[in-house]
């Protein structure tokens, strides 16, 4: 036997042919009839952007007169501009007239451009009904061969009446079964305010459902049901066990429609409702995970498909659904086996990526627009790269300094003239010439610029496979760019954008496969509706790209459902299905019921007749279905606090009707818990809190902090014992005297914290920080030839566009000569360059004996005399210097003294080099004066490298409380108050150099502090204070020595 299963899914989708019929007809209409609100839309709309739109809101509305108001169509295609409401004919508004003749046109049109043997078929859904009707009740009718003996149709909330008449119809050759859900078994359909009497949930969430049973009772023959059973009631009242619940409670008084008590039932929470605020849809779903694992303990019975989970707008969730579920393995304890129904295809990668090809006209083509589109699995395959070429590639366009712009002549609507200086810089065709002409240079000279191109030495061998395959991808977004700036019809259309997809991507998985192929779909589907429409003229780009990815969204049942697992999926008709627990999610004011701006032109919303479509009344009725199908359980969550500044947010409007009701139903009143910020609050693990989480790493890492904030500062001396090296290579030294906390975190523990990853520059450079200014001017000194390397430094990419970058670059370039005249004494003098030196010195510690070496590059000497030895080293003097376009000295002009910041990079291998028994000067060369570090005895050297090994030994064992700023500035403070006239207590000296080092170890309003600058430094104080102890001790031994030595030499400038 055959029977037909009708679900009825709710049609939100737009029309398809009544929206292009009305895209081609509607600009003619408008100024033939001078139709002043179209005109509005129609014209300086060079994009159709808003012809597009108004075409979709007018088929969206046509589309709902054809279910909801067919006597009106009808008699608007008679030429009788009426409107019929609740029997009374009255003529239209004028400043509506527009739409009926609008819909004459329509049909005409219809007549014109179908085939002739069509010409007597209908020409609306409206007209389809009406003639299926008269057919289907001739009394001489036959039936339909394809028609089964049983027709079932359930889990439908709302019908159009249509549909219904029709099923009526059927039911004089076919069985028809109808199978609705009614939430109350007494009769309900008379005045609601009398219902609202009894029990207001039912009355306000259930107005669409008692409207649509209302309607479907003429159906019904009450005399005739003993006889042929044409009507069965199966009613269930959930209360009717031993001990039934709150939730089963309330939900048996909607079915019998029960009053409301004069005074609340004392019934103990028994956790058949809970309702839960939260700060975050993140933290909602946090929450929810640590409940679900709740309810399995608690019912071993339970399975993960035993509960659903329902959202508002899967699109806002779905992320944090995955975030959370998704983030445990299969075998992990913590794992709930999960699936996620009504995901929007928008959100896949490789529509993104589309989407993006498809805006390529607007499109800047940035480097991170690049590594995006990069990130699609299917791009890559088609460009033959995988994630490792990717990385190396973003690599290479970063040196390259690529920014946005495929050329200088793609620039130009963005403002930026061509024929500028350098109007080249940070395109793609710039960095892809770099590369490809440095790896042509292969190793030649590599320093000279080849037609205003810079060569670029990063590629080279079988690597340059990656360029090539770079290049092919800018040619496919120069040629798809090329087509998508011009108009077609949507034929040639189909054509572009299949091209499209066959230039950018291959499907490299299953998915990837389907969701291509749903996309040539929904192109060949939209050629049909055109062709149907009649529709040959050319299209804009940004019509035919919205309204080929909004097909994508279209809902109906061939979205996934009972994936397995806890099921999330979005409050929608077919849904309300019994689970032992359903859980409602973002239940916020103005999330739930969603928001319907209702279009002006809309004749129904003035016209209003029972069973019309209702958005909101939808969601009201929505929510009586889903709180009827909790079986055991009902969990509620809403964002009640803003993360950002705990300001209140109310709950949904059908939530505060349900706490309302619970209220004057029971006592004790059920309690919204508000859930702390974070999943990894202490309040989830003090004793006896009110909040629980099964997240135990959070735990274990409160207890661990815990820990370490109640052990003793002074660590145990057989676990911290600092091993007896015999080798300390002078770097580590240089660590010490540099940021004293990383010898802890990174000699002895051999941690390397990193920051986030920068961010992706994806504008040029309109002006140079001081950091890019001094490392610009470091550049220009460095080199061996400076006119080259200013000639480099205009091809690079990294200069500000224009007259400002040269006006920079003149200004690093005059100071960099100016540090050269500077230098240039301390070169003639000491001519002679000499090779990398080993130096070593061993030191007697108390441990043993310690061998202290360093390669030191870059010394110089006095030339020898013919008469000198060259075993007189000792007496040969020797110069290490080091040159920098900036400041070497600090302080008022008449008071400067050398900035000890800058000397000690030096200072190390300066002592290391007095110790071996050399005499060496040090200088730092800047722009105002030459900073100097004399020579000192070989013993007053070994004696400080002594002392810092000591130091280095306190600094293994625990974080040394000094940092490198802040040390500075206590022993300059300290010296400099020392050395004052006036009369200074000793802890008042104490105190205002603390007073200093405290305001370069953190200034809120400077990013140039040891704890700005410095992650190891963060991660060992939180503050200041635990500096204030050790800093007056551990500060001088690392820097009064350096702060004594250093002086200025040569005037100041």
């Amino acid at each position: 036997m055959h029977q037909w299963w009708l679900f009825w899914p709710r049609p939100w989708r737009f029309p398809g042919p009544a929206v292009w019929r009305l895209w081609r007809l509607l600009p003619e209409f408008a100024r033939t009839h001078q139709v002043a609100p179209l005109l509005a839309y129609v014209k300086d709309d060079p994009l159709g952007r808003q012809r597009y739109q108004l075409a979709q809101q007018v088929a969206d509305v046509f589309d709902g007169y054809q279910s909801y108001r067919a006597d009106w169509l009808t008699d608007w295609a008679n030429g009788q501009f009426v409107l019929q409401h609740k029997g009374v004919r009255k003529d239209m508004p004028a400043d509506q007239v527009w739409q009926a003749q609008l819909w004459q046109l329509l049909q005409q049109d219809v007549l014109q451009t179908q085939a002739p043997e069509l010409a007597t078929q209908c020409h609306s859904r409206a007209d389809v009904h009406s003639q299926f009707m008269h057919k289907v009740q001739q009394t001489n009718a036959l039936k339909p061969a394809a028609l089964p003996p049983r027709i079932v149709v359930f889990g439908i909330s709302n019908l159009p009446m249509q549909v219904v008449e029709a099923l009526a119809a059927l039911g004089r050759w076919s069985q028809v079964i109808m199978m609705v859900q009614n939430p109350c078994q007494e009769y309900w359909g008379h005045d609601m305010d009398l219902v609202a009497q009894k029990h207001s949930l039912l009355s306000s969430w259930g107005q669409q459902g008692r409207d649509y049973l209302h309607a479907l009772e003429r159906f019904d023959q009450p005399e005739n049901a003993l006889s042929v059973m044409s009507k069965q009631t199966f009613f269930v009242d959930p209360a009717e066990q031993v001990s039934p619940s709150r939730l089963q409670k309330i939900q048996s008084d909607i079915l019998n429609l029960n009053a409301m008590p004069e005074h609340p039932e004392h019934l103990p929470d028994d956790g058949s409702i809970q309702m839960v605020q939260a700060h975050s849809a993140q933290r909602e779903v946090e929450i929810l995970h640590d409940r679900l694992w709740a309810w399995f303990d608690e019912n071993p019975n339970w399975k993960p498909a035993d509960v659903m989970v329902m959202v508002p707008d899967m699109a806002a969730f779905s992320s944090h659904i995955q975030a959370v579920f998704g983030r445990f393995p299969i075998h992990h304890p913590r794992h709930i086996p999960f699936s996620v129904a009504d995901t929007t295809p928008r959100q896949v990668p490789l529509v993104q990526a589309l989407e993006f090809l498809l805006n390529l006209p607007e499109a800047r083509v940035t480097l991170s627009e690049w590594l995006s589109l990069f990130e699609v699995s299917a791009v890559r395959s088609q460009f033959q790269m995988d994630e490792a070429d990717v990385q190396t590639l973003k690599n290479w366009l970063q040196a390259a300094a690529v920014r946005w712009g495929l050329n200088p002549r793609h620039r130009q609507k963005w403002g930026v003239p061509s024929n500028m200086p350098h109007a080249q810089q940070n395109t793609w065709a710039y960095g892809l010439q770099s590369l490809i002409l440095g790896y042509a240079a292969g190793q030649a000279d590599r320093n000279s610029a080849w037609q205003g191109v810079w060569p670029l030495p990063q590629v080279s061998g079988l690597s340059a496979l990656k360029v090539g395959y770079l290049a092919q991808w800018l040619e496919a977004v120069s040629v798809s760019l090329t087509q998508l700036n011009a108009e077609h019809t949507p034929a040639e259309w189909c054509a572009v954008m299949n091209d499209l997809m066959a230039r950018f991507f291959e499907a490299d998985n299953e998915a990837d496969e389907r969701m291509l192929l749903r996309l040539k779909q929904e192109l060949t589907h939209w050629q049909s509706l055109c062709e149907q429409a009649g529709l040959s003229e050319p299209l804009p780009l940004t019509v035919v790209r919205e309204h080929w990815l909004s097909g994508l969204e279209s809902a109906g049942l061939q979205q996934r459902f009972f994936g397995g697992g806890v099921q999330f999926s979005t409050l929608m008709p077919m849904r309300a299905i019994p689970f032992k627990g359903l859980c409602l999610l973002g239940m916020n004011d103005g999330a739930y019921p969603r928001q319907s701006t209702p279009r002006d032109f809309d004749l129904m919303t003035t016209h209003w007749l029972a069973g019309d479509r209702s958005r909101r009344e939808d969601d009201r009725y929505l929510f009586l279905e889903a709180f009827l199908s909790a079986r055991e359980k009902l969990y509620i969550s809403w964002q009640g606090r803003r993360s950002t500044d705990n300001q209140k947010m109310p709950a949904s409007v059908l939530v505060a009707q349900l706490r309302d009701t619970l209220k004057a139903r029971f006592s004790p009143e059920l309690d919204a818990v508000l859930q702390p910020l974070q999943a990894f609050s202490a309040k989830y693990f003090e004793p006896h809190s009110k909040f629980f989480t099964y997240a135990t790493d959070w735990e274990m890492a409160q207890k661990m902090d815990a820990e370490l904030k109640s052990a003793s500062v002074v660590s145990d001396a057989t676990h911290d014992a600092f091993p007896a090296i015999s080798e300390w290579p002078l770097q580590e030294c240089m660590r010490l005297l540099k940021q004293p906390v990383e010898v802890y975190w990174r000699s002895r523990l051999g941690v390397l914290l990193q920051g986030p990853e920068e961010a992706l520059l994806d504008d040029e450079n309109f002006s140079l920080n001081g950091l890019d200014r001094y490392s610009l001017g470091r550049h220009l000194l460095e080199a061996d030839d400076i006119e080259l390397q200013l000639e480099a430094e205009k091809l690079k990419g990294q200069l500000p566009m224009g007259a400002l970058g040269q006006a920079v670059l003149k200004q690093q370039y005059d100071a960099a000569l100016r540090v050269m005249d500077r230098a240039a004494p301390y070169l003639e003098k000491f001519a002679q360059e000499l090779p990398t030196q080993s130096v070593a010195v061993v030191l007697t510690m108390p441990w043993g004996d310690v061998r202290i070496s360093a390669e030191i590059a870059g010394l110089r000497q006095e030339l020898r005399s013919s008469d000198q030895l060259p075993s007189d080293s000792d007496r040969v003097r020797t110069l290490q210097m080091t040159r920098r376009p900036g400041a070497v000295a600090t302080g008022q002009k008449d008071q400067q003294s050398a900035r000890a910041d800058v000397l000690i990079n030096l200072w190390p291998n300066h002592v290391l080099l007095s110790a071996a028994g050399w005499t060496v000067s040090s200088v730092a060369v800047g722009l105002d004066a030459v900073a100097v570090l004399p020579a000192m005895s070989p013993q007053a050297a070994q004696h400080l490298l002594a002392q810092w090994l000591g130091v280095y030994e306190q600094a293994w064992r625990q974080p040394l409380p000094t940092t490198l700023k802040a040390g500075l500035a206590f022993v300059s403070e300290q010296l400099r108050n020392a050395q004052s006239d006036k009369e200074v207590a000793a802890e008042q000296i104490i105190d205002m150099a603390l007073d200093k080092a405290r305001k370069e170890f953190s200034d809120g309003f400077s990013e140039n502090t040891d704890f700005a600058r410095s992650l190891y430094v963060q991660r060992s104080f939180e503050n200041f204070d635990p500096l204030i102890e050790g800093l007056p001790s551990w500060a001088p031994l690392l820097y009064a020595d350096l702060i004594h030595a250093a002086s200025m030499e040569g005037g100041v400038s």
